[in-house]
């Protein structure tokens, strides 16, 4: 139904207030002291261009980029000490590494000048059968290289609190079965990323970083084995450490590369100390370095749940 006006009333008659807002959109109270301005002869408005609206204006705009300023420049100390401790690593990394590079060098000197002085006697010979198996001098030969790289998505910023290693992530106890693994299957030196291990080697995990005796590794990581040719691969493949990495790749994603050649190099071990020693049976069988017992069953790779 539709509703009419009574004769005489206007049909906007209830709508006086929208009525004055578009008649009169200017307050009374601001149209009063427009008109007495105007009566003073001075504009009705106070202009843009007014020499107080801008000095306003630029004070406004100073205490902002004052404020912007100190908020951004807060953390420019921290940063730039941050900057100078990892400078500093990276220094004392390098000249670590240019040390133990000079280490390896003078060490083969010293056992090349033993064995010209000692002749090929069999104390020469027993000696560098020691020297082989401890880890003083370089070694080249046949064997193959096994690289092991985190899942696509996981890395250090995946690192979960405490230090615990997420799914797709390389860990310290990898790198310990895999080497040993390498030993039992007939391994003659074996290193990680250019770090010879030996009998006292250490593998660790520190916070989101694998270390081998206390030198840090970067990704990926390549361990280079040196062993017989023919059987050596096939022997660790057909092994526990087969197994292990094959694990590790179907229900992990971790990268696992191998690679067989005939010519390879591992170089010597650094920074060795003989604290004591005893003698042995020189009858008995040399014990395989980094192998200790029985072989023990296969563990099943284990990560924390994300």
């Amino acid at each position: 139904m539709t509703r009419t006006a009574p004769p005489g009333q206007r049909p906007d008659a209830s709508m006086t207030l929208l009525n004055t807002m578009l008649q009169r959109p200017l307050d009374p109270g601001y149209a009063a002291a427009a008109d007495r301005r105007e009566a003073q002869g001075r504009p009705r408005s106070t202009s843009l261009r007014s020499p107080l609206l801008a000095i306003a204006t630029v004070l406004i705009g100073l205490l902002v980029g004052i404020a912007s300023y100190n908020l951004t420049t807060a953390n420019k100390p921290r940063s730039q000490a941050r900057a100078d401790l990892i400078t500093q690593i990276e220094d004392r990394r390098a000249e670590v590494d240019s040390l133990a590079a000079k280490a390896t060098t003078l060490q083969g000197q010293v056992t090349t000048l033993e064995g010209d002085r000692l002749g090929t006697d069999a104390v020469t010979v027993r000696n560098h059968d020691l020297s082989v198996a401890v880890g003083t001098v370089p070694l080249q030969g046949p064997g193959f290289t096994l690289t092991l790289d985190d899942a696509p998505g996981a890395g250090a910023d995946d690192t979960a609190e405490g230090g615990q290693a997420q799914q797709g992530q390389v860990i310290a106890k990898d790198l310990q079965y895999v080497t040993n693994a390498l030993w039992r299957a007939g391994a003659e030196a074996v290193s990680i990323n250019g770090n010879r291990l030996t009998s006292t080697s250490a593998i660790r995990f520190a916070g989101s970083a694998l270390i081998v005796d206390f030198r840090p590794l970067t990704r990926p990581y390549v361990i280079t084995a040196l062993g017989d040719q023919k059987g050596f691969p096939a022997a660790f493949a057909d092994g526990a450490g087969g197994t292990y990495l094959s694990t590790l790749r179907s229900s992990f994603g971790i990268r696992v590369d191998t690679e067989v050649s005939d010519k390879l190099t591992v170089p010597a071990a650094v920074g060795l100390t003989t604290r004591y020693a005893r003698s042995g049976d020189t009858g008995a069988a040399t014990a395989t370095p980094g192998a200790t017992g029985t072989p023990s069953p296969t563990p099943t790779p284990e990560r924390s749940t994300p």
